[in-house]
């Protein structure tokens, strides 16, 4: 069995996981560069149309250019907000739940006290769920830190084991039949 791809996977997947708790904006400017590529070639496309005496198809693709632009630009917002609000509303409910199951079960009181944090955190990502999208981001990078580190302990022990093993064949070449 190859084990290649366990450690390509967790390698990949324990540096973005590191990039992304350290930088939980990164997809925000990624997104960013995007729009000052974008923008750069509008400006060269608004140049050679100008020089060329071709001015009326400039026209429609910078205005393709300044739409494309605004939604890359007010994405990484709409995403964090999403990512925050709806997070926090699934949290509350699922705290509401546990207050209703703690109040009908004998070990109420934790259940109770667990419902009450998860409803006072999903309270607080719903009121302010930009913070909370970043949270999320740092979250699901640790995440893949894990997966990946699994990854690549699954790799080590599949090679330990590849080494340990036997070839399964038996030598007979050495043996003699005894006759009784």
């Amino acid at each position: 069995m190859n084990n290649s791809k366990f450690i390509a996977k967790g390698l990949l997947l324990t540096i973005i996981g590191i990039i992304m708790i350290f930088f939980p904006k990164i997809i925000t400017y990624t997104l960013y560069g995007i729009c000052i590529i974008i923008a750069l070639f509008c400006v060269v496309e608004i140049i050679q149309g100008i020089t060329s005496g071709d001015a009326g198809v400039v026209i429609p693709s910078v205005i393709g250019s300044a739409v494309l632009i605004a939604v890359i630009i007010f994405l990484p917002k709409i995403i964090a907000f999403g990512i925050g609000f709806i997070g926090g509303i699934v949290i509350a409910a699922l705290g509401i739940s546990e207050i209703v199951k703690a109040i009908n079960s004998d070990k109420g009181l934790v259940r109770g006290i667990i419902g009450a944090v998860m409803l006072v955190v999903g309270g607080i990502c719903v009121i302010n769920p930009f913070n909370a999208g970043t949270l999320a981001r740092i979250l699901v990078g640790a995440v893949m830190v894990l997966v990946g580190a699994f990854n690549l302990y699954a790799a080590r022990v599949m090679a330990s084991r590849k080494s340990n093993s036997t070839s399964g064949i038996i030598d007979v070449t050495g043996f003699t039949k005894n006759d009784k």
